[in-house]
């Protein structure tokens, strides 16, 4: 959860990091574009981006400042630190080529869900979803697994800090549909979605739970159409559970 503001709060900090957000938003922007995005006078939003380029941070490419590779480096040393990562490479291969479907890692951080890793089966459908975007943990077959799996006043946190915005029509909106949902989870063991982030699309995920801590999850993504097929359905949460099974036996004897 992501903790309480400092009690003295570096806004020039605060500052940059708003303006790589807004480079990212916007996939690149110029100079001219983000004067209208960025709440700061032309030169100090000229003195940022020009220091932010200086260390490392903006690139700049026919006048468009476009974030580096810098954070590339930067994500890919972050989620080397997640043991989940380290132990879940091969599963998640395997997975793919047996479903062939997209198969994702998920981890939980600062109350939302990680799109930590993926493996793309040859039935694979590419979606909206990416490495690395954090999304709210209700709408997701994978964030309603790691939810399950946790304190109920984990959950409270989590629910008093994000709320339950509605993404689609199906969406869970109140505290009490998620309880409902959350206890039907843990009795069966495993979470589904369908259309509860995205129109069309149906997922199935399963908790990696190991040595009392939830580490994450474990995510197959389908086209709704195919994942209402009842045979199709039970192969995959058999596979996603056989493989949350086997990344919790690496991570409890590491």
């Amino acid at each position: 959860m992501n903790p309480d503001p400092p009690n003295r709060l570096i806004h020039s900090a605060v500052r940059a990091f708003e303006i790589v957000e807004t480079v990212r938003r916007l996939d690149g922007a110029t100079f001219t574009e983000l004067t209208s995005e960025v709440d700061a006078s032309e030169s100090t939003l000229y003195d940022y981006l020009e220091t932010l380029r200086y260390q490392g941070y903006l690139s700049k490419k026919d006048g468009s400042y476009r974030l580096s590779l810098r954070f590339f480096d930067l994500g890919a040393s972050a989620r080397e630190a997640f043991p989940i990562y380290r132990h879940a490479r091969s599963t998640l291969e395997t997975v793919a080529d047996e479903s062939g479907a997209a198969v994702w890692l998920m981890v939980e951080e600062a109350g939302k869900a990680v799109y930590l890793a993926r493996e793309m089966g040859d039935q694979a459908i590419e979606t909206h979803e990416r490495l690395g975007k954090h999304e709210y943990l209700h709408c997701l077959a994978s964030g309603k697994a790691m939810l399950a799996f946790s304190s109920a006043e984990y959950v409270d946190e989590v629910v008093e800090r994000h709320g339950l915005p509605k993404r689609t029509p199906e969406s869970i909106t109140t505290r009490d549909e998620l309880a409902a949902a959350l206890e039907e989870i843990r009795e069966k063991g495993y979470a589904m979605n369908e259309h509860e982030t995205a129109e069309g699309v149906s997922a199935v995920a399963a908790p990696v739970v190991a040595n009392d801590r939830v580490y994450g999850a474990v995510a197959i993504a389908e086209p709704i159409a195919r994942m209402r097929n009842e045979e199709r359905r039970r192969k995959l949460i058999e596979l996603v559970s056989t493989a949350s099974n086997e990344i919790e036996l690496r991570l409890t004897y590491e």
